[in-house]
């Protein structure tokens, strides 16, 4: 069964199987935000899923000025699921002078400082204020006034009779469409021509530094993997030339799928068109400082464990030494887990021992103690394979790369845990160029729920299919070697998560998924595909697809010498293999479905198929 031992994707998960149709409507926030108080709002991510609503404010406007209490009110009120936001998008107006504005009008909800113009860029409002709200499909569901109080500037109704925004954020939070999607703001006009700065003015402490601390402080700052800083003005300055090269050729931020693909993932490291050009404008025009009014406060980042203290903590059991230079290095670490009995994981925090040196791990279970064998056969900690960790996983727990950021599930959701595993952590070193140690550690938090009772309920449990193709003969030098490879599902299934790989040869992948009589829709596209830096991707928002939908993989590979990655040179000759000059296509997919039986069927269905494809492919491979 060498086909599973590439990657994290075996066993039984846990997770939500709500899904939504995406309209021409939908919202798509590629960027956080920061509220006047220092704190920040990942509007990037709706896995949770929530709904939003954002009112457009102003310093100067009286209309909007007039609404505070209101929207005091309603903040208070608001359901579990519902989110209110101030947003202040003035050119003219410092972060510190819209600060004391509204501590002044005594605002009890937070106000986002849209320094950069990233909102109003992509919900358009005419005036202030003005009201919108995004249902948790991503939905814009209403917008336009709060309410009728004001049938015009300077005429204000004695009674207010209809309360457009309350009733619309009633509606979403039950999940139902608003009666009422649409009306006239009345207040201050904006001028959107001029809401969002021109080349000559964009400035670090308005317009960069939230870009910075959002994009890039969770790497680049003292004690972490980055290797420099970019943290205040100076730093930002000295790099800038970086900056622009590695941005605008998207190398940073890390995220090798494209714009190509149609659903968006948790954690999402996109950045957007306008803050590319931002940043190419601040760069070119100077790098100037602007007023330090616009600063932000500085960005705190939780120390220890960030969802708490864990319900157990495992670590690798002896340190690791990692040599000074020389290749990368994938070593796997068996942690003994002692529970009393079957768990399911609601979360994983994984906790490198040396930030500069551990590029990614990736988290097995191991349930017959195969990896214990495989440890005692080598006499340095842990034992070295690529590709995989060298054995039949029994599960997994996902994984781990630089700048990922713990999640819980929700709703008591977990993964599952069999009492007497060992959790097997595959840890990809980077050599520094000096001597390093190594000893990480793992926090696991538990479903507080006995694990039967918990998988009595309906569409929880995930499991995973591939598809791979095995049949590889890559010439020496040839620098466009295509591969293909389908699966037709039988059941009716939800599309949790999506997990590319192949080794150093890898340019591109795509991914798509065509329903009977539909047209293909994109699950994952990676135009440029990297070794180092891929993941396991979760969908916000998982996707329904109906029996009969051909999944449809492609890829290319380029053993020329014009790729940088190509481990040989001069090129030589590469098949399949699970060795580091060997090469891999796989995709494996994270599946639910409302009926068990359905996900059980498909999960063997496609192992068979999986079989059938290897002979087939081994027969016709030299």
């Amino acid at each position: 069964m060498r086909l599973l031992l590439c990657l994290l994707m075996v066993g039984v998960f846990a997770c939500c199987p709500t899904t939504f149709a995406r309209s021409q409507s939908d919202v798509l926030f590629s960027f956080d935000a920061q509220s006047l108080d220092g704190r920040l709002f990942v509007l990037s991510d709706n896995d949770k899923q929530l709904n939003r609503a954002f009112v457009f404010l102003s310093t100067t406007c009286p209309i909007a000025n007039s609404y505070i209490v209101e929207l005091n009110r309603l903040h208070k009120a608001l359901p579990k699921n519902v989110e209110l936001f101030g947003i202040v998008s003035e050119p003219n107006t410092t972060r510190h002078s819209a600060k004391m504005h509204f501590a002044e009008y005594k605002a009890e909800f937070p106000i986002l400082f849209d320094a950069s113009g990233l909102l109003i860029g992509v919900l358009k409002p005419s005036h202030v204020p003005e009201a919108f709200v995004i249902n948790a499909t991503g939905e814009v569901a209403y917008r336009g006034a709060i309410d009728n109080a004001y049938e015009a500037v300077g005429r204000r109704r004695v009674n207010v009779e209809n309360h457009y925004l309350e009733d619309a954020l009633k509606a979403v939070a039950a999940n139902k469409r608003p009666i009422v999607v649409q009306t006239k703001p009345v207040g201050c006009a904006l001028p959107r021509d001029r809401m969002q700065a021109t080349d000559g003015d964009v400035t670090y402490a308005r317009e960069i530094a939230p870009i910075l601390q959002q994009r890039c402080e969770t790497c680049h700052r003292p004690g972490q993997v980055a290797p420099f800083p970019l943290t205040n003005y100076e730093e930002a300055k000295s790099h800038a030339e970086m900056i622009l090269e590695v941005t605008q050729q998207r190398i940073m931020p890390p995220w090798i799928p494209g714009p190509g693909t149609e659903h968006r993932f948790v954690g999402q490291r996109w950045l957007s068109d306008r803050e590319l050009k931002l940043l190419a404008d601040w760069i070119t025009a100077g790098c100037i400082l602007g007023d330090v009014a616009d600063l932000p406060p500085t960005a705190t980042f939780a120390d220890g464990w960030q969802l708490g203290t864990p319900d157990l903590v495992v670590k690798m059991q002896e340190p690791f030494t990692v040599p000074a230079n020389g290749p990368d290095l994938l070593q796997n670490f068996v942690m003994p887990i002692k529970i009393p009995e079957d768990k399911l994981v609601a979360a994983v925090e994984f906790h490198p021992g040396n930030k500069r040196v551990v590029h990614h791990a990736v988290l097995f279970l191991d349930d017959k103690g195969q990896a214990r064998k495989l440890d005692a056969a080598t006499p340095e900690p842990g034992y070295g394979n690529f590709g995989g960790p060298g054995f039949l996983p029994s599960g997994a727990l996902g994984g781990w790369s630089v700048g990922n950021t713990a999640r819980r599930l929700p709703n008591d959701m977990g993964r599952y845990l069999k009492k007497g595993s060992d959790l097997v952590v595959q840890v990809h070193y980077h050599p520094t160029g000096k001597t390093e140690v190594d000893q990480s550690e793992v926090g696991l938090y538990f479903v507080n729920k006995p694990v039967a009772e918990s998988l009595k309920e309906s569409a929880k449990l995930v499991g995973s299919i591939w598809m791979a193709n095995y049949e590889m003969d890559i010439p020496a030098g040839e620098a466009d070697y295509r591969r293909t490879t389908t699966y037709t599902l039988p059941k009716d299934v939800i599309m949790v998560g999506i997990v590319p790989h192949m080794h150093l040869l890898g340019r591109s992948m795509r991914v798509t998924a065509t329903e009977p009589k539909k047209k293909p829709q994109v699950l994952i596209d990676i135009p440029t595909w990297n070794y180092n830096w891929q993941d396991e991707y979760y969908y916000e928002r998982p996707i329904r697809l109906k029996a009969g939908t051909k999944l449809v993989v492609e890829a290319v590979f380029d053993n020329s010498a014009a790729n940088p990655s190509n481990p040989s040179s001069p090129p030589k000759r590469v098949t399949w293999g699970e060795e580091t000059t060997d090469e891999m296509l796989f995709c494996f997919f994270l599946l639910t479905a409302d009926k068990t039986e359905d996900l059980i069927h498909t999960i063997f269905d496609n192992l068979g198929h999986d079989l059938k494809q290897n002979r087939k492919d081994v027969s016709h491979s030299p």
